[in-house]
């Protein structure tokens, strides 16, 4: 109501602005009433010499000069204001002036109204401050952000520091070819810090599957070099051996992490069990014989994990339209048994990361929707679903 209440003031005062001068007397015409006042006094004055002059309180030869100055004096205001108009011009406008103000007056409002009503939003409620400033921190969203700083780095590829910025954020969307480019431009551009050799030996580690390549083991190691007491590239590095075939080495490194590890850490159930694998029960190690019983053969080791096809070595020499195709075919292999055993929470998590990598989205969504539908009664699964399909922004 106030609203309306400012829009009617502000016609009013637009109104009054624009007919004011239709109504206002020109200049002329107040000239022209002063000397039509001036012309009456003077003959006033010329009726009062003749009444004097008849009662002889004025002589003769004095009634005639005074009749003469005022003859003067009106003969000046007549020739000094001529008439600007006649009165038949000045009636005419006077006529067209009173319509063209009432016009104006009824015709701007409805005029103004209308365009308002077509063009305008008068429905629109009204909104504060806050709201607009939440509503623009929604348009902000990630994707926005992210397409902005590619664009400065496409501007300035020489812009270490937001190569370093972005890394993270490609490894955390799955990105992991980005995310290898990104951590290796800015090695090459600000230097090796132990950050960011293991961000890129984990986006190839990532990308191979969870081999570890060439180019990943360097990093590692560089990593000891730099920090000797890290944890994490030991692991890798033992990994690595473990899938080279060199068991003994692998079982030595996961038992010196135990040795060193404390109880409560993390990851310590990680290494215990790739140890397991390696020397199953009643093994002292790898390739000795059982404490059990002297005659008793050594039990083999189990078999390190594997991605089936080719090894590790073998996929790294492959041009990347023969690894692309490799891994495809990994991934519909995966989606093949999840088909017939849906129940397989891990399954579900990579194979939805693997299509998000590959850009099928539209396959990871159809992923995410079958998971969902077969870990209904999963709850730890189904979370662990859930929080990759919001780290990969996959909608609810």
């Amino acid at each position: 109501m106030v609203f309306w209440i400012l829009v009617a003031g502000l016609v009013a005062a637009v109104t009054l602005a624009i007919t004011w001068p239709l109504m206002r007397q020109p200049a002329q015409a107040a000239t022209d009433a002063d000397a039509d006042a001036d012309i009456a006094v003077y003959k006033d004055q010329l009726k009062e010499v003749t009444a004097d002059e008849a009662r002889g309180t004025l002589a003769a030869n004095e009634a005639e000069n005074a009749r003469a100055e005022i003859a003067r004096r009106l003969l000046r205001v007549t020739q000094d204001t001529p008439k600007s108009e006649t009165a038949a011009r000045a009636a005419a406008r006077n006529r067209f002036i009173l319509p063209v103000s009432l016009l104006t007056s009824v015709a701007l409002p409805v005029a103004s109204l209308g365009l308002y009503l077509a063009y305008g939003a008068p429905g629109m409620p009204a909104q504060p401050l806050s709201e607009r400033l939440a509503e623009a921190n929604v348009a902000s969203k990630p994707n926005d952000l992210i397409a902005k700083v590619e664009q400065r780095l496409r501007e300035h590829p020489e812009d270490g520091t937001g190569w370093d910025v972005i890394a993270p954020v490609y490894y955390a969307m799955g990105r992991y070819v980005d995310a290898a480019t990104a951590y290796q431009n800015a090695l090459r551009l600000i230097g090796a810090d132990p950050r960011r050799l293991q961000g890129f030996a984990n986006s190839r580690i990532r990308l191979e599957n969870g081999i570890v390549p060439d180019d990943a083991r360097k990093a590692l190691q560089q990593i000891l070099v730099l920090a000797p007491k890290s944890v994490e590239p030991r692991i890798w590095l033992a990994l690595a051996k473990e899938q080279d075939g060199n068991l003994t080495e692998a079982a030595a490194d996961y038992k010196s992490l135990l040795a060193q590890a404390p109880s409560d850490a993390p990851w310590r159930p990680v290494v215990e069990e790739r140890l397991a694998r390696l020397e199953p029960k009643g093994n002292t190690a790898p390739g000795t014989d059982q404490s059990a019983g002297a005659n008793a053969p050594p039990a083999a080791p189990a078999a390190p994990q594997a991605p089936a096809g080719p090894d590790a070595s073998a996929v790294m020499s492959m041009s990347p339209e023969q690894r692309q195709a490799f891994i495809g075919r990994m991934v519909d292999g995966l989606a093949a048994r999840l088909k017939t055993d849906g129940s397989d929470a891990e399954g579900w998590v990579k194979l939805i990361r693997a299509y998000q990598v590959l850009g099928r989205r539209d396959d990871a969504v159809k992923a995410l929707n079958d998971a969902r539908t077969n870990l209904k009664g999963n709850q730890g699964g189904l979370a662990q679903v859930e929080d990759l399909a919001r780290q990969l922004g996959l909608g609810s």
